[in-house]
């Protein structure tokens, strides 16, 4: 008897992640988080505060129960590449049809932009 097994990888911990598009519209660019999905980003901000890129983002649960999971800020220096180590995943809840605004400061207060990444818990 001969058995076969075989392993696939499958990624426990998927990641949505929102940022400019090719055009610069703010939208999802990349991933597709199922525990994630109810979530919809509606507006974002952004300022210099003393030198300090602060960003926001308004999002908004579409769904009518509380959404659990995590968010973090990705901050891009001017050449487009991503500040590695940068920011901390937080836990956040949102209850059903609620929105709400979750702010980032850069840490190092060199980045040009921002993408807010997302995941289930």
């Amino acid at each position: 008897v001969l058995w076969l097994c075989s392993c696939g990888t499958h990624n426990k911990n998927p990641v949505t992640t929102y940022g400019k598009d090719s055009e610069g519209t703010f939208q999802r660019v990349g991933g597709g988080d199922m525990k994630t999905k109810k979530l919809t980003v509606l507006n974002t901000f952004k300022e210099r505060v003393n030198g300090v890129l602060i960003a926001k983002v308004e999002v908004q649960n579409t769904s009518s129960k509380p959404t659990v999971f995590k968010y973090k800020f990705d901050w891009i220096n001017e050449d487009g590449s991503v500040m590695t180590g940068s920011s901390v995943w937080k836990t956040a809840t949102i209850n059903g049809k609620q929105a709400v605004t979750y702010q980032g400061a850069d840490p190092r207060g060199t980045a040009v932009d921002f993408r807010i990444l997302f995941k289930g818990v």
